[in-house]
């Protein structure tokens, strides 16, 4: 199902994660692996040259690829197989020295942190995207009320921004975090057979270091091929990340609601249309990002239950990481996009968010209320009056402070003016935007340091 998966992937993350792509890194990997080792005196430079060149002109099929390693139980060793047959046709006596010192799980588990990298940095990318619309939101509704919902149920309002800046501060912190493990999964992987690159006698170190220095990675302080414990943590991370994404999703969905109708995704011709019923507009991109939420989790499971891997190299538990990471990916980037293009075309009712709110005839404000009251009546009694004035307020469609004004209980205890300020938008309001701005002001440093 490659073509039919595009539907939860982007056309720029498939392209890391194509077939020919995947083999192209690996390849990558042999081609430099022969140039540090020529850099390094191990092999000579003539030889570096036609396994360089030969690694240039592969064509391999990745269908044949892919059977062959059914057997094998790896992908590196047919590819190596032709990549030793091209070699021999170009220098024969520089066949042997393809893939030297080195074993199938270095050239995996390098192609993966290779290609892991460049698809980090598409993400980081797309979340810079994202905070920024989030960030555009937050500035333009920092004084739009809205209903705060607690179990689904309406609580006193806050402002759109301030909904937003609680947005954008997940991504923020989820963009660091995504940020941190590209820098320590971004680490090469050589070791040989045994990880103790033997064949590689005195000139390991320096063979590493050329390596590393060729492919952009750091060099490990030790062979990790039996320690899967940067990509596991990577992939938490991603999962995360689909999950808060997920959650902005959810929150999206429920605005979007007929009865609720306070934000829209944005519309476009075939975009959340039914099959059946013609007059729906269905939350699509909230779909994608909840899509993502729901299966990213069991992916980054898969990884974290193999840490226990057998001595120096697990049975059947390295090769994985591949398929996994590349639904993974394809899953953040989908979501991540959806996102982006929610969050920066989101149309928001500010007229229906304030009619919702006018609908709740102020019972919303009753945590306001209460302390007013208890003032006069002290606490319990306050508790039962507002509690009884706010039943009264929803079953006959008068104001709550109406309501509380006329109670016989308070009267001549509690000033009406006061109980108006209680239930003041800009009261209501006011005391999160200290929150707001230490948000937008975190996202503003961090924004433009979200590049590799």
């Amino acid at each position: 199902m490659d073509a039919l998966n595009a539907t939860y992937s982007t056309a720029a993350m498939r392209r890391l994660w194509a077939d020919d792509a995947i083999l192209a890194a690996m390849l990558r990997f042999e081609a430099e692996l022969a140039a540090a080792q020529a850099e390094c005196g191990l092999i000579p430079a003539e030889a570096a040259e036609a396994i360089g060149a030969a690694c240039a002109g592969l064509q391999p099929d990745a269908l044949a690829i892919g059977t062959d390693a059914q057997r094998s139980g790896t992908l590196a060793i047919p590819l190596v197989k032709q990549l030793k047959a091209a070699v021999a046709q170009r220098r024969p006596e520089a066949a042997h020295l393809v893939h030297l010192g080195a074993t199938s799980q270095d050239i995996a588990d390098t192609a993966l942190v290779v290609t892991a990298v460049a698809s980090l940095d598409l993400l980081l990318a797309d979340l810079r995207g994202l905070g920024e619309a989030l960030a555009a939101l937050v500035r333009e509704h920092g004084a739009t009320p809205i209903l705060a919902r607690t179990l689904l149920q309406p609580a006193a309002p806050v402002s759109f921004g301030w909904k937003a800046a609680g947005w954008l501060d997940a991504v923020a912190r989820c963009a660091a975090a995504v940020q941190r493990q590209r820098q320590e999964a971004a680490v090469l992987q050589l070791g040989g057979a045994n990880g103790t690159l033997l064949l590689h006698g005195g000139q390991g170190t320096g063979v590493l270091r050329a390596l590393a220095r060729r492919l952009g990675l750091a060099v490990p302080d030790i062979t990790w091929h039996g320690a899967r414990d940067r990509l596991a943590r990577l992939a938490a991370e991603l999962a995360i990340l689909c999950g808060m994404l997920g959650k902005f999703g959810r929150d999206v969905s429920l605005l979007m609601q007929a009865e609720v109708g306070e934000a829209f995704e944005p519309s476009g011709e075939g975009r959340g249309g039914s099959s059946a019923m013609p007059h729906k507009r269905n939350p699509v991109a909230s779909m994608h990002m909840l899509d993502a939420a729901y299966r990213a989790p069991a992916l980054a499971q898969m990884l974290i239950g193999e840490l226990p891997a057998e001595h120096e190299r697990g049975l059947g538990s390295w090769p994985n990481a591949l398929p996994v990471f590349d639904t993974l990916f394809g899953l953040c980037a989908n979501a991540l996009a959806a996102a982006a293009e929610t969050a920066g075309g989101l149309r928001v009712d500010a007229e229906a968010m304030r009619r919702n709110l006018d609908q709740m005839h102020g019972v919303v404000f009753s945590e306001s209320l209460n302390r007013v009251v208890a003032e006069a009546i002290g606490p319990a009694k306050a508790a039962k009056a507002v509690a009884a004035a706010s039943a009264i307020a929803i079953q006959s469609g008068r104001h709550v402070v109406d309501v509380l004004a006329k109670s016989p209980e308070l009267a001549g205890q509690v000033d009406r003016a006061a109980l108006e300020h209680a239930c003041a938008m800009e009261r209501n309001l006011d005391g999160a935007r200290p929150m707001v701005e230490r948000v937008l002001a975190r996202w503003n440093d961090l924004a433009p340091r979200l590049h590799a």
